[in-house]
């Protein structure tokens, strides 16, 4: 994902996993329609050494006559268990349609839910180590607690540690496909989903009969560009909040100056007078949390509550944001893997608060790449442009996204020919999780036939 990455194993566009057994298929624990099961896959796919677990579900095809397949579903992250979303939630999850016509399968991928989920002895937040340092010695400082946290989880999560990455998931999701007796798979990924969605692409390009990614990740692009990008995707949510907050008699600061507000916030956490109970709020936590905050529309209501609460000095409601995520462990475990953060911190500080003044720089991808400095597992990606054009491409991206900017889909449009890119009006991560109706549509209408979508929504 980023410019100093340590290069893939070449692999031929056609590789195969390892002959998977058939899954012996049970109902559900969560609801009586879905069906449940398990498979072994080797724990290191480089020597076929090791077995680890795989936890699956699956909603049947409820018309099975006109039925088109399966439909593998990975809705971002990483860190959720996807197995028990398919299982408890395919029926308000996804169109009629989808449900009638699609086997639709939910896979916990090592990690993750039920099949090994990242433990670690140490908290993934440590207060005391800056994520923005401009020193070597603070860059130093912020790679020993990194170390420190990741060794933590090897010492509880064990082997496992150290095969998260993202290609070796993708030969993962393939030898469930054998094992499901498939040829090809439809595929749905969200945010962290498209990277895995482009690593499935590359090594299995003749399994796609569909790829549908929403919320892209350009994995070309450099550390540095990447930073860049989506410290001014952070800077546009925010001016897209204070916006709303001025026209919305709803929000909680509607009447006030929200920057000015954010700024008397920022102000007590660097006195030491913002507190959650007993604990002193830190200004970074307080960016985490508004950063975090803007990934939906539906939670900008929250974030004002919870701003106006800090402003009088209870920090409770924007005390961690992202770090106080249970599925953070995990994140932080498997996301390490692609994002080999090896980059001028400093200089990057520089840029990102030039770009992204208000919010200190922060951004979802300032949490991943300076959380994965002096990380201690091994990095297995090299940024590159796509490889592989696979056959049905959709791209799906939102106005105002703060996590995957606009840009990336484009960028990725220009690298995969023939593909498509809807783009939607609105404000939120991924229009999967926005709940954009316009953008749901297209989705569905082209897992179904395949046809080329009207380019605005």
């Amino acid at each position: 994902m980023l410019a100093f990455g340590v290069a893939l194993t070449a692999v031929p566009a056609t590789a195969t996993a390892t002959a998977a057994p058939a899954l012996d298929w049970k109902r559900c624990a969560e609801d009586s329609t879905s069906q449940c099961s398990a498979l072994t896959v080797p724990l290191d796919w480089a020597n076929s050494s090791g077995k680890i677990e795989l936890a699956v579900s699956r909603a049947p095809a409820r018309d099975p006559g006109r039925r088109l397949g399966v439909l593998m579903f990975n809705p971002g992250g990483p860190g959720a268990g996807t197995a028990e979303t398919v299982a408890k939630w395919a029926s308000t999850s996804f169109p009629a349609e989808i449900l009638d016509r699609f086997d639709v399968i939910g896979l916990d991928f090592r990690g993750t839910g039920r099949t090994t989920p990242v433990q670690c002895a140490l908290p993934a937040h440590d207060p005391l180590a800056d994520r923005f340092p401009t020193t070597a010695r603070g860059v130093a400082h912020l790679a020993k607690s990194n170390a420190a946290f990741a060794e933590s989880c090897v010492a509880k999560t064990g082997p496992a540690m150290a095969h998260l990455d993202t290609a070796t998931i993708a030969r993962d999701m393939d030898a469930l496909r054998e094992a499901l007796g498939e040829k090809q798979i439809s595929y749905l990924g969200i945010s962290y989903g498209t990277m895995l969605g482009q690593a499935y692409a590359e090594l299995f390009p003749h399994r796609l009969r569909a790829l549908v990614l929403d919320g892209v990740v350009d994995r070309s692009l450099s550390t540095a560009q990447m930073l860049r990008d989506n410290a001014e995707a952070t800077q546009d949510g925010w001016a897209y909040f204070v916006d709303w907050c001025a026209r919305e008699v709803s929000c909680a600061l509607h009447g006030k100056d929200a920057r000015q507000v954010l700024r008397e916030v920022i102000a007590r956490a660097e006195s030491g007078e913002l507190k959650a109970g007993n604990r002193n709020v830190t200004a970074r936590e307080v960016q985490a949390s508004v950063t975090g905050s803007m990934n939906l529309a539906g939670l900008l209501p929250k974030l004002a509550q919870g701003l106006l609460a800090a402003s009088t000095g209870d920090g409770s409601q924007v005390s961690e944001g992202m770090f106080s995520s249970p599925i953070y462990p995990s994140y932080r475990s498997i996301i390490c893997q692609d994002v080999p953060a090896r980059f001028d911190v400093p200089t990057a500080v520089r840029e990102s608060r030039a770009l992204n003044p208000e919010l200190g720089g922060y951004s979802e991808f300032w949490d991943i790449a300076s959380g994965c400095l002096g990380w201690t597992q091994p990095v297995r990606w090299s940024p590159h442009p796509w490889r592989t054009a696979p056959p049905s491409t959709l791209l799906v991206s939102g106005e105002h996204d703060v996590a995957t900017p606009r840009e990336w889909a484009e960028n990725v449009r220009r690298q995969i020919p023939g593909s498509h890119l809807v783009t939607w009006k609105g404000f939120g991560h991924a229009s999967w999780s926005a709940n954009n109706r316009c953008a749901h549509l297209a989705i569905r209408n082209y897992l179904l036939s395949l046809a080329a979508p009207a380019a605005q929504c």
